[in-house]
């Protein structure tokens, strides 16, 4: 059994500057292991367009699917780190939590759903790439989804591109009350101390997977824009989610 200290579940929001964080905990806490192995080490980390597609061909729910692999890993407990886009199980927490520390990072949802877009829309690979301008993503079931990924992936809801319900809020506020540690990309220095004191050592943070969308691509619409409005309105659950990890955090209002 692998000591609880060095074990971490790290919930892999998309677009949530988790890429740089899964490098920077890999150096930082598990360096000889990297050294030795590389990516091999790690065998629990999420792909998630494999994880997509056997989830498609079986007929089941990305998320289940998803929630399915984590257990599996879990219980195999051949690897100290679990990352990807993995959403929370309650159940798979309280079986887990005492040998795991379960962490994640989450983003101001406006911006992050932007940055999905730009992301989905400029990528040079096909998964859940999109063509649509970005009047239609909005629209769209994959825009409406990205709308509310912190529901979705921090609820057990079953309604992944439907108008949010408060219960749905309330869950994922109390499973994100259960993390060892939460972040939030605006404020990593926080995010940095909570992970010293919680594991000993300060994560060294790369930045990766930088946007592929150009400058000129990359325009916001004007604040007052009706775009910008639907923005606004399709977030407000995750914006509640968000306010509340920043208050878990102690970030002043």
């Amino acid at each position: 059994m692998l000591k609880k200290e060095s074990n971490i579940v790290f919930h892999h929001i998309p677009k949530c500057g988790g890429t740089s964080i899964v490098t920077g905990l890999v150096l930082t806490y598990y360096p000889f292991r990297f050294l030795k192995h590389r990516k091999k080490g790690f065998p629990a980390n999420l792909n998630s367009r494999a994880a997509s597609v056997i989830a498609t061909q079986s007929g089941v729910n990305r998320y289940d699917f998803r929630r399915q692999l984590l257990s599996y890993f879990l219980e195999k407990n051949d690897s100290p780190f679990i990352s990807g886009h993995y959403p929370f199980d309650r159940k798979v927490y309280d079986k887990h939590s005492e040998n795991w520390n379960f962490i994640t990072l989450l983003r101001d949802p406006v911006a992050r759903w932007y940055s999905e877009y730009f992301w989905n829309r400029y990528k040079n690979h096909e998964y859940q790439k999109t063509k649509l301008s970005i009047e239609e993503y909005i629209e769209s079931e994959q825009g409406i989804m990205n709308g509310r990924s912190f529901i979705n992936f921090l609820s057990h809801s079953d309604r992944h591109a439907l108008r949010p319900q408060q219960k749905e809020v309330d869950e994922a506020i109390d499973n994100l009350s259960k993390m060892r540690v939460v972040g939030c990309l605006e404020h990593m220095d926080h995010f940095k101390n909570d992970m010293q004191r919680a594991f000993g050592r300060k994560p060294l943070i790369f930045k990766r997977n930088k946007t592929p969308a150009s400058a000129e691509q990359k325009i916001l619409p004007d604040i007052n824009s009706d775009l910008h409005k639907k923005v606004l309105e399709l977030t407000a659950a995750d914006q509640e989610i968000y306010l509340f990890s920043k208050k878990l955090i102690g970030i002043e209002q």
